[in-house]
């Protein structure tokens, strides 16, 4: 019991826990805000309305980028700064083989992607 409990107060592990939590509920909120706006774009009158429009679809890219790009720096600097204990871990071995520079790049490009998706819709 006592490794289980020295172990979870390794800062960088809870950190890198953290920051993956916060991850998630970024995503979570970027995919109900592109949720609504493709309801909006797909299934309401908008004509007259689009650059009123264009400023939640331009906001919830510039959220999902900008989230996403902490979120995914934190873990990084998490996973720089683990004890040499975990750093023993699947766990951390797992994580940190992850390529974060190729998931940010996918962040900024799905997030453009949907962007420019919900605007031609608007604007067509």
């Amino acid at each position: 019991m006592s490794e289980l409990k020295s172990e979870s107060q390794d800062q960088s592990l809870a950190g890198l826990f953290n920051a993956i939590s916060f991850q998630l509920k970024g995503i979570m909120i970027a995919f109900m805000a592109g949720s609504v706006n493709y309801a909006f774009v797909l299934f309401a009158d908008t004509s007259g309305h689009e650059v009123a429009l264009s400023v939640p679809i331009l906001a919830t890219a510039l959220f999902t980028i900008v989230w996403g790009d902490a979120t995914l720096k934190s873990q990084m600097a998490n996973i720089k700064d683990a004890s040499s204990k975990t750093k023993e871990t699947r766990a951390h071995k797992v994580i940190s083989r992850q390529p974060y520079s190729l998931l940010r790049f996918m962040n900024f490009g799905l997030a453009v992607a949907l962007a420019a998706s919900q605007l031609s819709i608007l604007f067509k």
